[in-house]
């Protein structure tokens, strides 16, 4: 997980730290599954669902409109995505998982939920305000 973290802001990875550490204690373990990302890998994001196969995932097209999963002008990334572990200990995003529990958590550590968002609901996704 810790390569996950390369280039994430320091107030990210502690308060992502806290968010993960309470849940492994409720036993709803969880990891991180994206932090920084290259103007290609949010590109090709942007383009799953529109022109390429999948569903859309992004409305940020990493050029005309940056992802705080990119790097800012501070140096760092201001986002993470986070999955939680099925029994097998492989991420699952299924729906079942304690969703709205990652959301509190992420709020009460004053990070940016993605679950709250309206267009593209990202209940993976915590971000820096």
């Amino acid at each position: 997980m810790k390569d996950k973290l390369l280039g994430v802001h320091p107030t990210v990875i502690v308060r992502v730290a806290r968010i993960l550490d309470a849940l492994v204690a409720l036993q709803a373990p969880a990891i991180v599954t994206a932090g920084v990302r290259s103007v290609s890998e949010q590109q090709a994001l942007y383009a799953q669902g529109r022109t390429r196969p999948g569903r859309i995932v992004t409305n940020v097209d990493g050029v005309i409109r940056r992802s705080n999963h990119q790097i800012k002008d501070d140096g760092f990334g201001h986002a993470v995505d986070i999955a939680f572990l099925d029994d097998r200990g492989k991420p699952s995003w299924e729906e079942h998982h304690p969703w709205e529990l990652l959301g509190a958590m992420a709020r009460q550590q004053g990070l940016v939920w993605g679950g709250d968002w309206k267009s593209i609901v990202d209940r993976p996704h915590v971000e820096l305000p």
